[in-house]
C-alpha cells in the first residue's frame, strides 16, 4: 500500500523547522520588523519599517509631512554624495579625471542648501529629534520611542507619537517655505 501524501499545509512541514521558523519571526518581531506567515508557520514576508511610515499607515501622520522627511531624508543622501556613482562603496575609480573635488555636483550644492535652510530654520528639539530619528535605526518601530524619551524627554506613548507628529509638521512648514538664493554671475 503506497504512503498517502500529506495534503495540510501542517503536515508537510516537520515540527522541528515549525519551531525553527516560529524563533526567526519571533526574533524579527523583537528587533521591529512585521512578519507574515502562511499556514505551516513559514515566513512568507517581513519588513522592518520606522515611525514615519506606521503612523502614516495607521492615519496619525498627514501625507504631507511623510513627504517631507522622505524628500529632507533623500536631500540628506544627495549631500552628503551617496546617490553619485563615484562615491558608491561599490565603486572603484580607476583614473581621476581634473582636480581633487570636481565630483561636486549641482545636485549636491542644491541639496546641502535645502539641508542648511531645514537646519537654521527648524526649531533646535525638532531639527534634534529629526537628526536623532534619521540616525540608522533609531526610526525604526523597536526603537523610536526610546530616540524620542530621550531628545524631547516625554514619558507618555501619547506624548511620543505627538513630538513626532508636531515635529514633522514644522518640518514640512520649513521646506514649502524655502527660497532657493539667487546669485548674479560675476
Amino acid at each position: 500500500m503506497a504512503r498517502r501524501k500529506p495534503s495540510k499545509p501542517r503536515e508537510i512541514i516537520t515540527p522541528e523547522a515549525r519551531a525553527a521558523n516560529r524563533m526567526e519571526a519571533n526574533r524579527l518581531k523583537a528587533v521591529g520588523a512585521e512578519v507574515t506567515t502562511d499556514l505551516a508557520g513559514r515566513i512568507v514576508r517581513a519588513r522592518r519599517i520606522d515611525v514615519f511610515q506606521l503612523l502614516l499607515e495607521r492615519g496619525a501622520l498627514p501625507q504631507e509631512s511623510f513627504n517631507a522627511v522622505r524628500d529632507y531624508e533623500a536631500d540628506v543622501a544627495t549631500a552628503q554624495g551617496l546617490n553619485t556613482p563615484e562615491r558608491r562603496p561599490d565603486h572603484i575609480r580607476g583614473t581621476v579625471e581634473g582636480a581633487p573635488g570636481q565630483n561636486v555636483t549641482q545636485r549636491m550644492i542644491e541639496a546641502s542648501e535645502r539641508v542648511a535652510w531645514v537646519a537654521r530654520n527648524l526649531t533646535t528639539r525638532d531639527w534634534t529629534l529629526l537628526t536623532a530619528l534619521l540616525t540608522e535605526n533609531d526610526a525604526n518601530c523597536g526603537r523610536w520611542r526610546g530616540t524620542v524619551e530621550k531628545v524631547t524627554g516625554e514619558t507618555s506613548d501619547l506624548g511620543h507619537s505627538v513630538a513626532i507628529r508636531c515635529m514633522a509638521a514644522n518640518l514640512w512648514d520649513v521646506r514649502d517655505r524655502y527660497q532657493p538664493e539667487r546669485r548674479m554671475a560675476a
